[in-house]
């Protein structure tokens, strides 16, 4: 979505990808934005997630790009997808956060396509992995910032380093664990462990160590060229 209002902005020329910190006028609320590849891999394609400090009740989101297009433009939901215009492998996108009829935040972020690690991963044979996990933070159905747990498991088969555990908790949504943007060690011995907020359920996936995960989601990413194994369960119930 491109809005002749906003362009002086997002004209400047892309040097390279680079979060932009948020332009705030409620000192309440701050934004940046974060973007996944679309579960159905398309190199065009975006998954973009406004991750919001501060209270969130009443928020709406207005998203806008220069040459490309977002749908939904305008949601109550802090996600869009975007799809890069014909031709154009780079773009500034950013999104306004709207209470009511005031701007509370705006951010903005370039970004550019991307095949070149997804194609090459694709090629590559994936190693057969196991992955389970042996310990199981307790169940807690609104999680919450002040609670914290352990979860551990192990995975078996050829890592080499080349792999991380990525960790989530459900609580409304699921969120990664135990902190943004975290990925998780695997042991020489294939064993992994870490803290984690509570949730009702808790996710563990093996993924590649360049994998970009979002901080929040809806439905978990499935096994594919980046994502090599899985494991749900359920919290511990005492």
């Amino acid at each position: 979505m491109s809005r002749s209002h906003a362009w002086s902005t997002a004209a400047a020329a892309f040097g390279f990808v680079a979060l932009v910190a948020g332009c705030v006028e409620s000192r309440d609320v701050g934004v940046q934005l974060e973007t996944h590849q679309v579960p159905v891999y398309d190199p065009r394609q975006l998954e973009v997630q406004a991750v919001v400090l501060g209270p969130q009740t009443g928020l709406h989101y207005k998203w806008f790009s220069v040459n490309g297009d977002f749908e939904p433009q305008d949601s109550y939901a802090p996600k869009a997808e975007f799809t890069f215009a014909p031709n154009s492998d780079r773009d500034r996108i950013w999104v306004e956060v709207w209470r009511d009829t005031k701007k509370v935040a705006e951010t903005q972020l370039d970004v550019s396509v991307d095949t070149r690690t997804r194609a090459s991963a694709s090629k590559e044979k994936a190693p057969a992995l196991e992955l389970s996990i042996t310990r199981i933070p307790r169940y807690q159905a609104e999680g919450g910032p002040d609670t914290r747990d352990t979860i551990a498991g192990i995975v078996r088969g050829p890592t080499a380093g080349e792999y991380k555990i990525l960790v989530y908790a459900r609580a409304d949504a699921w969120y990664i664990q135990p902190t943004p943007f975290t990925l998780q060690p695997i042991e020489n011995d294939g064993t992994w462990e870490t803290w984690t907020h509570t949730g009702s359920n808790y996710a563990a996936l093996v993924v590649r160590k360049e994998y970009k995960p979002m901080t929040r989601l809806d439905v978990l990413p499935q096994i594919d060229a980046d994502v090599l194994a899985r494991q749900i369960v359920e919290g511990r119930k005492q």
